[in-house]
């Protein structure tokens, strides 16, 4: 996307990296068979094409699918007019200028479609301009539809059919939405309703839903290509002539090799890249020639792999980095991407070394947009909540629970984090902070009050239980089964990410089923846990890992507060003694315990952070320079901007251990982009 400004969706060609302890991007993990590497070139070859876009392209037809869940449309707000609900949004790369055609699916459903009682207005938005309005429903379109049945709702639909939209090549954002009128002013659930004397109600009322796949035709009457982002990356001229198109593509290969390759491109780079543009233009002319040089670029090992090359010079055990693979290796840490002119710059003009410039940089990126990589990149995965969805809450437990409520836990976490690391807090507000981001929906499940309307917003929290990462719903589902709560996990989790000081994994063919035999008594968590703990040498961990998560068995699998078991139906017991000798009893003591030691919680991030900088597992041998790195950051209050300073500034960023091989021989250090 940075290199020539195509969005994509990564997981449609490419293997899933392997994750080791959270981070994706360690080198010993990331090797790369025959296959994947056909897959990195078919996705290079698919890139290219849609960078460089068609000026006559084939009509094509594509769908766009709704959300599974027609419910969760309700949460598609961002970008969507004031007044409106509901709705899908989506983007598209569109290949060429062109007139496209836009077919809206059933846009609501049933025998009796409730969805037509009221007036709707549906809005379709081009990069978020309005382009289209029709209205549907009103009681004579719904009597109608009552009266005619299927050929009134062809007829209705008709309207919302094949609807033409200018469109210019590039990549557009389309939205369809609804301006409604109805009856009821919330889909949710309503409060304390019992259904009675044979009537009830499922939350759900019948209102405009996208409830098939959009369709996309195009393009037709093609007034060829306009100037689109990707080809402004791409193209740094336009030949004038035949003459003028092997040195305009000499210099497209040169400006995006030194880019792609993140150091200024030789004459042997342009060298290898031509051939790529000769075949091309014998196929296709020049643009055909410029695509064929941007796949030979994406496919490159130059571009998919950083390397760490010692010079003829370097013949000790270690040896500095060199200014660009400096770069390289500051721009993925910070940003996930390669380095931006400022710091090319910088780097020819051999300046990284100066303890100001890199400081200043280090501040300069952070501030930046792209800094947000260390939150999703870094942050969620450490902490295990990136993939919220790996817990699936049973229903019947938990009938309150949803999809869009999920989503809020997952929003909630991110920008809880963001606020922290972004914003150059103290760590340890990760821990304390009073504070958090909620909508109404995640307002009502955790009991806080005066939170209305879907957008997410910054409030403090008075409860002392909710404060910090031990109170966030993500963390909470992440760290129980579907089914019921489990302190195991809990008590690992507190121990590896808040402490630093992950537990020995169990032994194999160690039974872990800890249901209630058939025909007993439902018993607590904490009863049925005990089973476990009465063996001596299954006591030897749980001993240490089970308070902390006893601890906090209030929190449900959901992340409410309750008081009482609801399968054994007996008060929760939340006290537990460490191995210490010391009584917790909630998530407030467990949080002092992990305080207690202030360097103790940032040791912990400060090793997760250096492992993901320099992208591979820490050794013992690391340790004294992660503790430098601690106590460089506890003069600054151990805001997150002195650790990263801190760890950038480190022998273990800036030096790199010799080969064991030849002086000469290269080794790669850091797997791809």
């Amino acid at each position: 996307k940075d290199l020539v400004g195509v969005e994509n969706d990564p997981a449609e060609f490419l293997p899933a990296e392997i994750e080791v302890d959270g981070p994706d991007k360690i080198a010993a993990a990331l090797s790369v068979s025959p296959a994947f590497l056909e897959q990195y070139v078919t996705a290079a070859r698919h890139i290219a094409h849609l960078a460089v876009g068609e000026p006559r392209p084939k009509i094509t037809s594509l769908s766009f699918p709704a959300p599974p869940n027609a419910e969760d449309q309700d949460d598609y707000i961002d970008g969507m007019p004031l007044g409106t609900r509901g709705g899908v949004r989506f983007t598209h790369n569109f290949l060429a200028d062109g007139e496209y055609r836009i077919t809206m699916p059933d846009l609501y459903e049933g025998q009796y479609a409730r969805a037509l009682e009221s007036e709707q207005t549906v809005v379709m938005l081009l990069d978020r301009n309005e382009v289209f309005r029709g209205n549907l429903g009103g009681r004579e379109e719904l009597m109608y539809y009552n009266r005619v049945g299927a050929p009134a709702k062809a007829e209705i639909q008709a309207r919302f059919a094949k609807i033409p939209v200018e469109i210019t090549a590039g990549v557009h954002e389309i939205a369809i939405t609804f301006v409604e009128r109805s009856r009821a002013s919330t889909e949710d659930h309503l409060f304390g309703f019992q259904p009675y004397g044979g009537f009830s109600y499922n939350g759900k009322l019948r209102v405009p839903k996208i409830l098939g796949a959009v369709q996309v035709e195009g393009p037709f009457g093609t007034t060829g290509l306009s100037h689109t982002a990707s080809r402004d990356k791409i193209f740094v001229c336009t030949p004038s002539s035949s003459a003028d198109e092997r040195p305009c593509a000499e210099r497209i290969a040169k400006a995006l090799a030194t880019r792609a390759f993140r150091r200024p491109a030789g004459a042997d780079d342009v060298e290898r890249l031509m051939p790529f543009y000769e075949n091309g233009r014998a196929l296709g002319g020049f643009d055909t020639g410029v695509e064929q040089l941007v796949t030979g670029v994406l496919a490159s090992p130059d571009f998919l792999y950083r390397a760490v090359a010692p010079s003829p010079q370097d013949h000790g055990e270690t040896f500095a980095l060199h200014d660009f693979e400096l770069a390289s290796r500051l721009s993925f840490f910070l940003w996930s991407q390669g380095p931006d002119e400022q710091l090319l710059e910088l780097a020819a003009a051999g300046k990284l070394d100066d303890r100001d410039v890199i400081e200043a940089q280090v501040e300069r990126m952070l501030a930046d947009p792209r800094a947000h990589s260390l939150v999703t990149g870094f942050a969620l995965r450490w902490l295990n909540v990136d993939e919220i969805d790996a817990v699936d809450p049973d229903n019947r437990l938990f009938p309150d629970f949803t999809d869009a409520l999920r989503d809020d836990f997952a929003t909630e976490i991110e920008l809880f984090v963001s606020s922290v690391l972004l914003e150059n807090r103290d760590v340890h507000d990760l821990l304390t902070a009073d504070w958090t981001f909620v909508n109404e929906r995640l307002a009502r499940h955790y009991g806080i009050g005066g939170v209305h309307g879907p957008q997410f917003r910054r409030v403090t929290v008075d409860d002392d239980t909710r404060r910090g990462l031990l109170g966030k719903g993500a963390v909470l589902l992440r760290t129980s089964y579907g089914d019921r709560t489990w302190p195991v996990l809990r008590g690992a989790w507190v121990l590896d990410k808040l402490m630093g000081t992950p537990p020995t994994p169990p032994p194999p063919g160690v039974e872990t089923n800890l249901d209630t035999p058939e025909g007993e008594k439902p018993k607590t968590v904490r009863e049925r846990l005990e089973r476990h703990r009465k063996d001596a040498n299954c006591k030897a961990c749980h001993g240490v890992i089970d308070p902390y998560g006893l601890a906090l068995e209030n929190f449900s699998v959901t992340g409410q507060w309750r008081d009482v078991d609801p399968v054994a139906e007996e008060p929760i017991d939340a006290a537990a003694e460490l191995s210490s000798g010391q009584v917790v009893s909630g998530p407030v003591e467990v949080r002092q315990i992990v305080l207690r030691r202030p360097d103790q919680f940032p040791q912990a991030l400060t090793a997760k952070l250096m492992m993901y900088a320099l992208g591979r597992e820490l050794e013992y041998f690391d340790m004294p320079q992660v503790r430098a790195v601690v106590h460089a950051a506890a003069r600054d209050d151990y805001k997150f901007a002195a650790i990263v300073t801190a760890i950038v500034e480190s022998d273990a960023f800036r030096m790199q251990a010799s080969p064991k091989a030849e002086p000469n021989e290269v080794t790669a250090q850091v797997a791809t982009e």
